[in-house]
């Protein structure tokens, strides 16, 4: 999986503080989402999450990383979605 599909399931597993929650929803197993948040963890050198029986808590680590993730999630969206309307421009012939 890609940095932005990797930061996509940690922002996810903060905001539903469950790692089954962010499988059901990306359809992944929940071992499949252990794993990719315990490798973000090994490759950043910091703990992220906390995991409890009650679920999931950011670390002081984790809130700050899920900011910048949330942050940088919201712009790949708006610069997908004004790339969408410039080629519909395109598409209709509507030059600038």
């Amino acid at each position: 999986m890609d940095r932005l599909g990797v930061m996509e399931v940690f922002v996810l597993a903060v905001e539903t503080g469950s790692f089954s929650a962010v499988g059901r929803r990306l359809g992944l197993g929940q071992p499949t989402v252990s794993r990719l948040i315990a490798q973000l963890e090994e490759r950043l050198g910091s703990r992220l999450l906390l995991r409890s029986t009650r679920g999931l808590a950011p670390t002081e680590a984790g809130e700050a990383y899920y900011r910048r993730a949330r942050e940088i999630l919201d712009l790949a969206e708006r610069a997908a979605h004004e790339a969408r309307a410039a080629g519909s421009e395109l598409r209709f012939g509507h030059y600038g």
